[in-house]
């Protein structure tokens, strides 16, 4: 009977493991001549996000505009390009060859408001990207947090 019950518990921790690897999602952004399409993305901790049709395009974190502790990424030119999210708020980023252009996105990973978000405000007026288009994409990012 004991033998049963730590099978039982086996099994039972198992599928609660497999169970949160099958929950997580992967969520597609598509480059869009000079733009992203969604150009704001929310996933939960854990899901990817991938870039694809990427020719003439990357995709970069910009420093300050992801939440503390998160790791950076930087994507090569032109390739389809995945990250996996697990810490929560908010990530901006940009195409480094239409910045100037307003290619820039955001996603969101997990609570609405994300926790960084006054981070991003401030580092949006004292960033070396164009402000105009940074602030731009902030405006998008509050629009979806509103309308969610």
């Amino acid at each position: 009977m004991k033998n049963i019950t730590k099978k039982g518990a086996l099994i039972t921790i198992l599928f609660g493991l497999c169970s949160s690897q099958v929950q997580a999602e992967e969520h597609v952004v598509k480059a869009m001549v000079t733009k992203y399409e969604p150009a704001v993305v929310f996933v939960q901790p854990g899901d990817t996000v991938t870039w694809t049709n990427m020719a003439g395009h990357d995709s970069v974190s910009l420093p300050g505009m992801i939440p503390e502790g998160a790791a950076a990424w930087q994507s090569k030119m032109g390739e389809t390009f995945t990250v996996t999210l697990e810490k929560e708020g908010a990530y901006v980023y940009k195409c480094s060859p239409h910045v100037s252009l307003g290619m820039l996105g955001a996603i969101v990973v997990g609570a609405n408001p994300p926790a960084n978000l006054s981070a991003i405000d401030e580092a949006s007026r004292t960033t070396k990207e164009p402000k105009g288009m940074v602030k731009r994409v902030v405006k998008q990012l509050k629009q979806a947090l509103a309308a969610k």
